[in-house]
C-alpha cells in the first residue's frame, strides 16, 4: 500500500462514535477543515444538495435535548441536512438521492475530524420536526443526521466489525 492509503486506511480503523467529549471549543481551523470534507463529497448529479448547520450557540444547544437525547454535552453539533429543490431524484420512481449525498458529506466530515483528533458520533435518532422548529430551518430542508463533535475525553477502541466474507456477496 502506498503511504497515502496507509493514512487512510488507519483513520478508518481510527474511527469510533465518541459520546464523551471535554468543554474545549474546537478551534476554527479545524472546524473549517471538517466542513471543506463535506464540500468535497461527491453528490449525485454533482447537485450538492447538501446544508451543514453548525450549532455552538449554548441555548441552542440545550434545546436540541428536546428533539434528542443523544447529544452528549458536545459544544458542537453539526446538523446535517440536505435541500429537496437541489437534491437529485431518479426518474423511474422519483426516489430522492438528498440523504445519500448528505450521509457522504457526513462521512467526509467525521473522517477529516478522526484525523484532527476530534471525536464524532452519527445520531440518527432524533425528531426531525423539533430540530427543524428549534434551528428555523426551511421547510425544503430534511434533517439526515446529527453529528455531536468536540475533543474525546478518552479515546476508545474502534467496535468490531464484521468480516468481508460476512458483509459481500460475489455474483
Amino acid at each position: 500500500m502506498s503511504i497515502e492509503s496507509d493514512i487512510l486506511y488507519d483513520c478508518l480503523e481510527e474511527r469510533y462514535s465518541c459520546r464523551s467529549f471535554t468543554a474545549e471549543k474546537i478551534k476554527t481551523e479545524e472546524l473549517r477543515q471538517i466542513l471543506n470534507a463535506a464540500r468535497l463529497a461527491p453528490t449525485a448529479a454533482n447537485n450538492q444538495p447538501e446544508r451543514i448547520i453548525v450549532v455552538e450557540n449554548n441555548i441552542l444547544l440545550e434545546k436540541l435535548n428536546e428533539a434528542t437525547r443523544y447529544t452528549f454535552d458536545a459544544k458542537t453539533i453539526l446538523v446535517i441536512c440536505y435541500d429537496e429543490k437541489e437534491s437529485w431524484k431518479r426518474r423511474n420512481d422519483m426516489a430522492d438521492y438528498g440523504i445519500v449525498d448528505a450521509t457522504l458529506a457526513a462521512s467526509n466530515m467525521v473522517l477529516m475530524a478522526t484525523t484532527l483528533g476530534i471525536g464524532s458520533c452519527y445520531v440518527a435518532s432524533f425528531d426531525e420536526e423539533k430540530v427543524k422548529f428549534i434551528l428555523s430551518l426551511p421547510k425544503e430542508y430534511h434533517v439526515a443526521l446529527l453529528i455531536p463533535i468536540g475533543y474525546p475525553k478518552e479515546v476508545k477502541a474502534h467496535n468490531t466489525r464484521l468480516d468481508i466474507e460476512d458483509i459481500v456477496e460475489y455474483r
